[in-house]
Formats: structure tokens, sequence, C-alpha cells
């Protein structure tokens, strides 16, 4: 195949380690029908007779696709198996000998950290670069601070050959990283990490595409209940039970606590962190605080329920502490607790419960999102959830679900589990606020004439509990924006 013509959007490496004994030739097959466009093959544990016979291996499965084949840190190798190129670091094997031994017509591709090896290995005849780390990744234990959007940019611009983006590049910060004009991804845990290795691949393809399709909502519910998130609440004494509740209906694991003393402990293994204010007290204020902090420090995401936010002035400057101090993967209000985050003025405001509707709630939602960096959901009679440039726009759900105490909060806890699955927060907030409206009609149309909100509450968790991504798809009302 032309190494001009090559195709770097969805770069996979390879690494057997996190495979949990699967086979490497099949989960790569696996990729490539998913989308992967580049395959290299890394093996830093092996001699080179071992790695030959890998290579040769990988190499009949990549030929059947027609996907170029890069060997990683090894000339020997590659020219052996006559491999599409190779892909050398800064410590491997020089480029210009590298070039000797191969010829012109293979790709190498050379890593870079900064822009003045970037600007070097472009001189010398790379064919394509390898950038990063951008972000902190585990791949990679030899690493310092990652560049950074910043720092990929930087380098992006001032190349005139292919690049992928490399080091804790996820679903969460995909787009942001192609946004920079690198021409892919490269890869490793956010495809051969995953159970189901096509979807995680189909997904991460669409993505770098910027083309979304719904299923990848649907997408989610499978993947809560692949990882069984541990979601740790500290949210009001009215809801708990049903908080717990339907954190189990969604696939996950709820983690209740009210223990200042045990949150490093606890978050050290928890996937996401939830905090409601809904029965504020002395000790849940400064606790919560406390536990966004840690939960911060470990890189556990955390939801904040901000559940009657303008109602005093305690709750207020609670919100405003937890604001400054906290950053939150999501933050799901009703309209009048949002705009109470944004300094707006509310005349609705009626505590855990808000009938206001207003005409600008979009714009207000991303100027929100935009200034604090992070997904805000705005629950009403059309929820809204937003980055600041993407916008979800929701119409499922029911008037009669207001007569339930506690469906905002067990929303926020569905919010959790998506969070805590490692899916873009964005399209888990949508995904959550979706099924719990999805759950309410189904639940509504399936009342018999004797029985009211008590049988409707009962039906909402057994509704989520039987949620599957065929039932989300074909009940989901939800328009797209910006995507």
């Amino acid at each position: 195949m032309s190494k001009k013509n090559i195709d770097y959007s969805v770069y996979l490496v390879t690494d057997r380690d996190i495979l949990a004994g699967r086979d490497l030739c099949e989960a790569v097959e696996e990729s490539i029908k998913g989308g992967a466009t580049v395959v290299q093959l890394r093996e830093k544990k092996v001699s080179d007779e071992e790695f030959l016979e890998i290579a040769k291996k990988l190499k009949k499965v990549t030929d059947r696709y027609n996907i170029p084949l890069i060997i990683n840190d090894n000339v020997k190798v590659a020219k052996l198996v006559d491999a599409d190129g190779v892909h050398i670091g800064q410590s491997d094997e020089e480029l210009t000998e590298a070039r000797k031994e191969l010829g012109d017509d293979k790709i190498i591709g050379v890593s870079a950290t900064n822009l003045e090896e970037a600007l070097k290995a472009e001189k010398d005849g790379a064919d394509y670069l390898g950038i990063g780390a951008v972000f902190f990744t585990g791949s990679k234990k030899d690493i310092n601070i990652p560049m950074g959007i910043a720092g990929l940019k930087e380098i992006v611009d001032r190349i005139n050959i292919p690049s992928v983006a490399i080091g804790g590049v996820h679903l969460d910060n995909v787009k942001e990283v192609m946004g920079t004009g690198t021409d892919g991804v490269a890869v490793i845990s956010e495809i051969l990490g995953k159970e189901n290795i096509f979807e995680a691949t189909k997904t991460l393809k669409e993505y770098v595409g910027g083309k979304m399709s719904k299923e990848l909502f649907g997408n989610i519910i499978e993947t809560i209940r692949e990882k069984n998130p541990l979601v740790f609440h500290i949210t009001n004494t009215v809801t708990i039970n049903d908080c717990a509740n339907i954190t189990l209906a969604m696939g996950g694991s709820p983690l209740m606590s009210f223990c200042k003393e045990e949150l490093e402990e606890i978050l050290s293994f928890s996937s996401a962190l939830v905090i409601n204010i809904g029965t504020m007290e002395k000790n849940m204020r400064k606790m919560v605080v406390k536990a966004g902090k840690i939960a911060n420090k470990l890189n556990v995401p955390v939801v904040l329920d901000p559940v009657g936010a303008g109602a005093s002035k305690p709750r207020k400057e609670l919100v405003e502490n937890l604001i400054k101090e906290v950053k939150f993967a999501v933050i799901k209000g009703n309209l009048a607790e949002i705009k109470t985050i944004a300094g707006l003025e509310n005349s609705k405001n009626r505590g855990v419960d808000s009938v206001e509707v207003e005409e600008n709630a979009k714009e207000i939602g991303k100027n929100l999102a935009k200034k604090l960096k992070t997904v805000i959901a705005i629950t009403g009679k059309e929820d809204i959830v937003t980055d600041g440039e993407r916008v979800a726009l929701i119409n499922n759900g029911t008037a009669m679900m207001g007569k339930v105490t506690g469906t905002g909060c067990m929303t926020a806890s569905l919010v959790g589990c998506a969070c805590g699955s490692g899916v873009d927060y964005m399209l888990g907030a949508v995904t959550a606020v979706t099924s719990m409206g999805i759950a309410g009609e189904i639940a509504e149309g399936t009342l018999l004439q004797s029985e009211g909100n008590g049988s409707l509450r009962v039906k909402i968790l057994d509704n989520i509990f039987n949620m599957t991504k065929e039932r989300f798809l074909e009940n989901e009302k939800i328009t797209l924006e910006n995507f």
C-alpha cells in the first residue's frame, strides 16, 4: 500500500498484558472490524525470535484487511516480516539508520515529546509523528509532565507530516484532542482494555470522526452493567434508599456513608462520588467539600446535585464553596438551582422542586458549563444537557414523576453510574437523564386505575432494572446539537 494514503485516525498500539488472557490476533482483528486503521505491534519483554513469531501471525491478520502493520522499536523484525513500517522513539535506533535498512517505501514513525524533537524528526525524514504524552497515562512510566492540549497543538501547527496523539487519550477528551488538527489518536487501553473490543473501536472511531450515532447512548447502558461501578454517595436521608436501589438497578454498586474519617479509604476504590445536599446539616457541609477534593486528587469523577441551592443562605454558601473547591464532572439540577449557581436571580426557587420555565435555559446551561468546565444537566419539562458546546434536548418523562419524592436524586445516582464507567461525561449524563425519563414514561403507562405514586416509584426502579440498549433506542426523544 502507498504510505502517502495511510489513514492514521484510529492507531491501535498492542499490549498483551491488558488482554486478560485473550488472544492478541483475535483482539486485533476485532478492533480492525470496528474501525482501527493502523496497528502497531509493541513487545518490550520478549526475544527477537518470539517477537518475530508474534509479528508473523499478526501480519496475516492485518494483510487480510489491508491494514498497515507497524513494528515498534525493532527494525530487524520489521524487515524480516515485511511489515509496512517501524516506529522508533527518541532513545531507539536513529531514523537515518532505520531508513537505510528499510528503504524509502516503508513507513517510519518517530515519537516526539516536544517541538524540537518533532521538527528534527520531520527534517530527518519521518513519515509521521507520535506526539505525547498528551495526558497522564498508565502505559508509560517514564514521562514527566504531559504536554497537554496546548503542547500538542503547538507541534501540530508547526509540522507538515501526519501525526497521532498518544498518552491518556480517552472518550472524554478525544474531541478536544482532534480539535488540535492532529490526524488521529494512538490508544491501547481505550480499545484493548475494554470487554467488547469491536464496540470500543467503533465508538472511538465515531468520536475521532466527529460523528456520533445515538447507539452510543445505548452502549453506555451496556458499559455500566459490564463495569459495575462503585458509586459512593453522600446524599440526603430522605431518598438514600431509593438512590441505593436505582444504582443497583442500573448495574452499579452503591455505597453510602457519612463518616468523614473513612473518606480517603473509600474513595480510593470508588468509581464515582455523588454529592447531594438535600438534607443539609453542619457535619455534612464540611464532609462534602473534603470528599470532593479527595476525589479530585484521586481522579474520581464527582457529580453534584445542588438540591434547593438558592432556598437559604447556608445552602447557597455551601454550593459556592463546593464550586470554588471541587472540580465536577457533572452538575445536575433544576433550572432554579442552576441559575443560583450561575449567579442569576431566582424568583421561583422553592427549594427541592422548581416550576420555572425559561426560554434561554439552554444558553444559561451552556454559559455555566463553559465557565466551570463541566457538564450541566438541567432537569425540567424539557431536560437540557450541555458541556458548553454540545447540547442534548431530552423530551422523555412525565409530569406524574413529580409526585414521587427523589426522582431527581435518583437521576444523579444514574449519572454517577455512567461517569464511574469511564465514558464521556456528557454522553453519560444524557444517557442517565434520558433513561430516567423513559423509565417514568413506561411506568406511568402500566399503572392500574387503583395504583398511584407509590406504585409508580416501584415501577420506575423496575424499568431501570430492565433497561436495555434496544429499549432505550426505541423510546428516546433526544435532539442533538453540535455533535
